[in-house]
C-alpha cells in the first residue's frame, strides 16, 4: 500500500494540478505575511489537503517535509475560513504522533471540537496513551516517546535529530528522574559553550520544579573545592569539567554529552575527546550523546570502542521548514519557495536592496532572526532596522531592559536604544547577563528582531518565526572566510519556528546569486561521516603534530592550543602503554611508515619529560616542552615565596601577576592574542578576578581609547565593549587562565619536591569565573551570570550565605532582595520557571 501511495504522491507532485495549486498557497502565504489580498480558491484548498494527506503516510523525509510545507501553509493561509482543514490537519499530526502539533492546534483554535468516527478516535486516543509518560507532562511525538523507551531501559545513547524535534528535554527530563530515584548519583552534562550552561541549568530547574524534586538536586556549574552534594548535575564546559576531575575522586552515572558534534571542532574538540577519556578512567555511566547530524553518529567509534550504542535517528521535526529565496530586480521582489516552481513578485515598497529594507518587509507581524557573519555587522544591522521604526510604545519590560543595559554596561552602547524598540543584537562576545536577558526577552516575544552571529548554531535556544540569511560565512580572524560547516547551517536554520508555538518556520534565502557558497540547501543523499578533531589533525597536518611533540610549533599561532593538545595526549598514551589505541584506530588513515614516524617522535618527546605525565596532563593545551622549561625555572628559584600566587584580593596581585605571566610569556606558556600587552591584560584580569562591574572596566577601555586615539574621529562605545569582552573571554578566561593552571601545578610540585610549605592559590580557578567573594562565587556556581551574582551578593547581609536556588528563592520570597534590578530578578526567576 505504500509503495502505491508513493508512485501515486510522485505523479501527483509532478501534475499541473499541483503545480498551480501549490503555487497559489505560496502567493497566498506571501501576500497574508505582507497585510496584502490573501484568498485562495476552494478547488485549490481541497487538492492540496488530500496530497499532504498522502505526503504524510510515506515514510521518507523528502515527502513528509513537502507534505509539512503544504499543510503550515494551509493552516496559516485559511484555517479560519476553511476550518474543515483543521480537522484534518488533527488527524494527520495525531496519526504520525506528532502530538506537540496536536496541542497547538488545540491551543490556537480551542473553540473546535474535533470528531470523528468512533474507530478514527479510538485510534487517536490509544496513539496519544502511547505517547505519554508518567513523568512527562504532555505527548510525546514517535521520536521522542522512542528515545524515551531506550532512556528508560538503560542503553547507551546516541541521538540525532534537527534543532527543534525536542530531543533535549526528553533527556533532561529522563536524567532527572534518575537522579532523584536513585540514594545518590552524579551526572555530568558537557556543553560546548559557557552561554549553554545557564540555558541547561535553567531547564533542569524548570524540569524538576514542574515534578516538584527542585529540593532535592544541585546542580554546579563550577568545580568547587569542598565537595558535592550526593545528587548532583555537573553543568560545564569541557574546559570546567577537565579542572573539576583533576580532583581524581569524582565518578559518574550518567554522562550526556550534548551538541556532541562538536568533537570536531577545531579549536576544543581534542579537549573535549581528553575529557571524555577523563571520565571513563573512573567511572562506567550510561552515555547520551546528542548531536543535530547523523555525519557526525560515528565520531565516538574509538573513543567509545566497547560500548554498543542504541541509535535513534530522525531528520524530522514537528516545526516545518518553508526555504524562501528573494531576489529584489528594480521595484519588484522576486520570491520563490526553493526547489519548487512557486514564485511569486511584489512590489518591493522601498528603493535599492538593503537587507534591513527586506526583513522589514517580511518581519512586520512575527519575531525574526537576521544572521550576520560578524559582531559588527550584527550592531549594524539592528540600528538600521531601530531606526526604521518610526512609530512604537516601549514596553515596561523593553524599558527595564535597556536600563540595565545603560547601568550595567555602559549608558552609549547602542543595545539600549535598540532594545526599546524591540531589537536586539546577539553574539559570543556579550556580557552573560546581556545574553540572558535577551534570550528570556525573545522567547516572552518582546523583542521582534534580533540580529545574530553564529551563537545560533552553538546551541543557544532562540527560535523565531522568520530566519534572514544573507552571505553565510564564517569569519577567519585576518584570513578569507570560509564555508560555515553543513552542521552549523542546519543548526541556525533550525531556529525558524518553534515547537508549539509555530506550524512553520520561514527561511529566507536572500540574494542566494551573490553567496560565495551557494550549496548550503542542495539536496543530496550522501552522509559524509566526520572524525575527531584529534584524529583529523593526524591525518591531514601530521608534519604540525610533529613540530608540536618536538616543542617547536609557533606559539603566536591560534592552532597552537590544538596541536599541542594533540601532543600531550600522545605523549599520555606512552607513557600509560596506550599509543596502539591510536595507531589502530580506524579514524587514523596513516601509511605504516607515517606511523612509525610519529611513535618514534612521540616516544621521544616521553623520554625528554622533565615533569611525571600526571603533571603534564593537568595543563593539557600547553606543550610538554614549554612545561619543561618552566619545571626546569621554578626548580632552580632560590626565592620560591616571591613567585607563588596571591590571594586575589591580595594588593600585590597585580605585581605578582604580570611578573608571572611576562615569564609563562618567555617561555612559550602564554601568549596574548590580538594588539594588547601582558600589562594590559594584567590589568584587566585583575579587575574582573577582584569582582569589579563590567561598567567601570568598560568605561575605563573608553577612557583609554579616548586618551589614545590618533584622529579626530569619535569613539565608538560599541567596539570598546566588545574588545573587553573579548579579551575576557579570549584570553583571560581561556589562555591566561590555562597558563596559570600550568603555572600553579608546576609550581606546588616543585614545592612539594623540596618539602616547602608555601600557600599557592589557585588563581585560575578565580580567573575562569571571575569572582573571589566566596558568595558570589556560590551564586555564579548555580548558573546566575556574573553580574547577577555581584548584584545580588553586594545586596545581601554580609552572614548570608547561599546554599541553592532554592534558599535564594526563599530571601526573594521573604523581601530580603526587593532592590535588585528587575531584571536581575527575572534571570534568578527565569532559572526556576
Amino acid at each position: 500500500m505504500s509503495e502505491f501511495i508513493e508512485k501515486l504522491s510522485i505523479k501527483a507532485l509532478a501534475s499541473d494540478i499541483y503545480k498551480t495549486a501549490s503555487s497559489a498557497l505560496f502567493r497566498s502565504y506571501i501576500f497574508k505575511m505582507v497585510d496584502d489580498e490573501n484568498e485562495i480558491d476552494r478547488d485549490h484548498v481541497k487538492q492540496l489537503i488530500l496530497i499532504a494527506q498522502y505526503l504524510y503516510k510515506i515514510n521518507k523525509p523528502k515527502f513528509r517535509r513537502e507534505g509539512a510545507a503544504i499543510l503550515s501553509m494551509l493552516i496559516e493561509v485559511c484555517g479560519d475560513s476553511y476550518p474543515g482543514i483543521l480537522s484534518i490537519a488533527n488527524r494527520i499530526f495525531s496519526s504520525v504522533g506528532d502530538f506537540p502539533n496536536v496541542k497547538l492546534l488545540s491551543d490556537i483554535y480551542p473553540e473546535l471540537n474535533f470528531k470523528y468516527s468512533f474507530l478514527s478516535e479510538a485510534e487517536d486516543e490509544f496513539r496519544q496513551e502511547l505517547n505519554t509518560v508518567d513523568h512527562l507532562s504532555f505527548p510525546l511525538t514517535d521520536f521522542q516517546r522512542i528515545l524515551w523507551e531506550d532512556l528508560t531501559s538503560d542503553e547507551d545513547v546516541i541521538t540525532v535529530a534537527p534543532t527543534s524535534a525536542g530531543k533535549t528535554h526528553i533527556i533532561l527530563s529522563y536524567l532527572i528522574r534518575e537522579i532523584i530515584e536513585s540514594d545518590g548519583a552524579f551526572a555530568a552534562i558537557v556543553v560546548p559553550t559557557r552561554a549553554l550552561i545557564s540555558e541547561v541549568a535553567s531547564k533542569l530547574y524548570e524540569i524538576a520544579k514542574e515534578q516538584e524534586y527542585e529540593k532535592e538536586i544541585e546542580i554546579c556549574t563550577i568545580p568547587k573545592e569542598d565537595g558535592y552534594a550526593e545528587k548532583t548535575f555537573f553543568v560545564m564546559t569541557q574546559e570546567r569539567l577537565f579542572d573539576a576531575l583533576q580532583s581524581g575522586d569524582l565518578t559518574f552515572n550518567y554522562l550526556f554529552i550534548d551538541e556532541a558534534h562538536n568533537i570536531t571542532d577545531e579549536s576544543r574538540g581534542v579537549l573535549l575527546h581528553l575529557t571524555i577519556e577523563k571520565i571513563l578512567e573512573d567511572s562506567l555511566p550510561q552515555v547520551i550523546i546528542s548531536m543535530p547530524s547523523p555525519n557526525y553518529q560515528n565520531s565516538f567509534s574509538t573513543i567509545f570502542s566497547e560500548i554498543d550504542f542504541k541509535k535513534d535517528i530522525t531528520s524530522l521535526s514537528p516545526v516545518a521548514k518553508i526555504l524562501i529565496e528573494v531576489k529584489p530586480a528594480g521595484r519588484k521582489l522576486k520570491i520563490r519557495r526553493l526547489n519548487t516552481n512557486n514564485e511569486v513578485i511584489i512590489p518591493k515598497g522601498f528603493t535599492g536592496k538593503n537587507l534591513s529594507d527586506i526583513v522589514m518587509k517580511f518581519g512586520q507581524k512575527s519575531s525574526n532572526i537576521i544572521y550576520r557573519n560578524q559582531t559588527n555587522y550584527c550592531e549594524d544591522m539592528a540600528q538600521k532596522i531601530a531606526d526604521k521604526i518610526e512609530e512604537y510604545e516601549t514596553t515596561p519590560e523593553l524599558e527595564e531592559a535597556a536600563d540595565y543595559v545603560e547601568e550595567f554596561i555602559h549608558d552609549r552602547f547602542s543595545l539600549a536604544d535598540n532594545l526599546r524598540k524591540g531589537v536586539a543584537f546577539h553574539y559570543g562576545p556579550l556580557p552573560s547577563s546581556i545574553r540572558v536577558m535577551i534570550e528570556n526577552l525573545a522567547k516572552d516575544n518582546q523583542i521582534k528582531f534580533i540580529a545574530c552571529t553564529s551563537t545560533l548554531a552553538e546551541g543557544v535556544n532562540l527560535p523565531a518565526k522568520n530566519l534572514f540569511l544573507y552571505k553565510p560565512m564564517q569569519p577567519q580572524g585576518v584570513g578569507a572566510p570560509v564555508r560555515l560547516e553543513d552542521v552549523k547551517i542546519n543548526n541556525i536554520t533550525g531556529r525558524a519556528g518553534r515547537m508549539l508555538e509555530h506550524f512553520a518556520g520561514n527561511i529566507f534565502i536572500i540574494e542566494p546569486d551573490e553567496w560565495q557558497v551557494q550549496d548550503y540547501f542542495d539536496e543530496t543523499d550522501g552522509v559524509e561521516e566526520k572524525i575527531p578533531t584529534y584524529f583529523k589533525a593526524i591525518n591531514e597536518d601530521l608534519q604540525s603534530v610533529i613540530l608540536a611533540l618536538q616543542g617547536l610549533y609557533e606559539h603566536s599561532e591560534d592552532s597552537q592550543y590544538k596541536f599541542y593538545t594533540i601532543a600531550n595526549k600522545l605523549i599520555k598514551e606512552i607513557a600509560e602503554g596506550n599509543f596502539n589505541k591510536t595507531l589502530n584506530a580506524p579514524e587514523l588513515t596513516l601509511s605504516e611508515e607515517e606511523k612509525s614516524t610519529l611513535f618514534s617522535v612521540a616516544q621521544k618527546a616521553h623520554q625528554e619529560l622533565n615533569v611525571a605525565p600526571f603533571t603534564l596532563e593537568a595543563s593539557p593545551t600547553i606543550g610538554y616542552i614549554q612545561q619543561n622549561k618552566l619545571f626546569k625555572f621554578l626548580n632552580n628559584l632560590e626565592d620560591l615565596d616571591k613567585w607563588t600566587l596571591p590571594h586575589p584580593k591580595s594588593s600585590d596581585l597585580y605585581k605578582t601577576l604580570f611578573k608571572v605571566c611576562s615569564q609563562l610569556e618567555n617561555f612559550g606558556v602564554y601568549i596574548p592574542t590580538g594588539e594588547y600587552s601582558i600589562g594590559y591584560m594584567c590589568t584587566i584580569a585583575v579587575k574582573w578576578i577582584q569582582g569589579d562591574s563590567l561598567k567601570s572596566i568598560i568605561s575605563e577601555q573608553i577612557f583609554w581609547m579616548e586618551s589614545n586615539k590618533t584622529d579626530e574621529k569619535e569613539i565608538n562605545p560599541n567596539k570598546a565593549v566588545r574588545d573587553v569582552i573579548k579579551a575576557i573571554n579570549n584570553d583571560i578566561t581561556f589562555r591566561m587562565a590555562n597558563a596559570l593552571r600550568c603555572y600553579q601545578v608546576l609550581l606546588s610540585t616543585v614545592l612539594t619536591l623540596k618539602n616547602i610549605e608555601l600557600s599557592n592559590t589557585k588563581l585560575h580557578t578565580y580567573m575562569e569565573i571571575g569572582a573571589s567573594d566566596e558568595r558570589m562565587i556560590e551564586l555564579i556556581s548555580i548558573g546566575l551570570s556574573r553580574e547577577s551574582a555581584k548584584e545580588i551578593s553586594e545586596k545581601l547581609a554580609n552572614n548570608i550565605s547561599i546554599e541553592s536556588l532554592n534558599y535564594l528563592l526563599k530571601l526573594i520570597e521573604n523581601g530580603n532582595l526587593e532592590d535588585i534590578h528587575p531584571i536581575t530578578r527575572k534571570e534568578l526567576l527565569s532559572m526556576s520557571k
